[in-house]
């Protein structure tokens, strides 16, 4: 329990796909401002509600990434929405806008009452395919970012590589037919070698050989080689 008695509330974990999906987001100011580029930068489409909006908004919907569908919110805004963000200065009107949400089965991250909402965004930390959210369950936001930029500096862009590695060879070895039991052993002993740490130390070769070793004799350095080249190529990615 925290210092009030009450119980934290407990959040299930989850990853979403929103790309293509629309999300409301009311509220013009640099709340609202953050919510949105982070859903344009997974694939949303933004349907904004607000009285004033910032100049970078204002620069959105310009070049149409952002529609902006009104002055003052109608429960009307929520039809067709995956996502709600309820980011306006107005406690009352996001409590509104909550409570709307929540009637039609709808989820909503409250940026001034938090705990009135059904989902809070956790602090990220992303490399390439590889995300690390972490929630403190609204407690202690502080603590949180103090983790990520913790873990941002511990895990560099060398896991990303590494990572990016792992997904390409687990296809070639299906595109092989390459017998499940073999292909989950040969990536089960990749994943526990030190290759990220390798990398980091500028390891380069060293960490090619051992996949090679690991790998061998279903395939030989001949079939990982352009895989691998492959990797030091940001356009590849």
């Amino acid at each position: 329990m925290d210092g009030s008695g009450k119980k934290p509330a407990r959040y299930y974990p989850l990853f979403l796909s929103i790309e293509g999906r629309t999300c409301l987001v009311a509220g013009g100011g640099a709340v609202a401002e953050r919510k949105v580029e982070t859903l344009l930068g997974y694939g949303a489409h933004i349907r904004l509600i607000a009285l004033d909006i910032s100049a970078q908004l204002r620069k959105r919907c310009s070049e149409g990434s952002v529609t902006w569908a009104g002055l003052r919110y109608a429960r009307e805004h929520l039809q067709g929405v995956c996502l709600v963000f309820a980011a306006t200065s107005d406690k009352e009107l996001n409590r509104t806008i909550a409570a709307d949400a929540a009637a039609l089965g709808l989820w909503c991250n409250m940026a001034s009452d938090p705990e009135l909402g059904t989902f809070i965004v956790p602090s990220v930390v992303e490399r390439g395919p590889l995300s690390i959210a972490m929630s403190t369950s609204g407690l202690s936001p502080a603590i949180a970012k103090r983790l990520r930029c913790k873990l941002e500096s511990e895990i560099g862009a060398e896991w990303e590589l590494f990572i990016r590695f792992l997904g390409a060879l687990r296809e070639m070895l299906k595109s092989r037919n390459v017998n499940p039991d073999d292909s989950r052993r040969i990536l089960g002993d990749l994943s526990s070698l030190p290759i990220p740490e390798w990398l980091k130390e500028g390891g380069k070769d060293k960490a090619f050989l051992k996949i090679s070793e690991t790998c061998s004799p279903l395939l030989n350095e001949a079939d990982l080689q352009p895989v691998w080249d492959n990797l030091w190529k940001p356009s590849s990615w």
